[in-house]
């Protein structure tokens, strides 16, 4: 997690993830995720090394009048394919907006799954470079 920098370029969404707690990850291990967004704490929620790793996050974001509060679960499961292994990035989100604002709702939810897709994108990248 400390070093996601090292395939994950940061965004909007996303700069680097921080205090990281206890290390190495476990189940329960806890975290901060920063960038331009803010900071958003997250702890680890499953733990099945190599098989599968699932995360949990609350994200408050303020923008003028627009108070959005998340729920965010994400996992990630690996499973072997034909010499290879096929990564598996799930997506549970729950948004609160209050007010005539939560017709937002929709925009909000597409960012988190673009960065779901980047994400996914860098990752592919990634493990696809030739190594030295």
């Amino acid at each position: 997690m400390p070093n996601y920098d090292r395939w994950l370029p940061g965004s909007l969404s996303f700069g680097a993830t921080k205090d990281v707690t206890p290390y190495p990850v476990q189940l329960g291990t806890t975290y901060l995720d920063t960038g331009l967004a803010g900071h958003r704490p997250g702890s680890v929620t499953e733990y099945d090394r190599p098989k599968r790793i699932a995360f949990r996050q609350t994200v408050l974001i303020r923008r003028g009048p627009l108070t959005v509060n998340a729920d965010v679960r994400i996992g990630w499961s690996f499973e072997p394919e034909e010499g290879a292994t096929r990564a598996i990035r799930t997506l549970d989100l729950t948004i609160e907006i209050p007010g005539i604002l939560n017709m937002a709702a929709p925009i909000v939810a597409l960012a988190f799954y673009q960065e779901n897709a980047r994400t996914l994108a860098a990752l592919k990248r990634h493990v696809s470079m030739p190594r030295r």
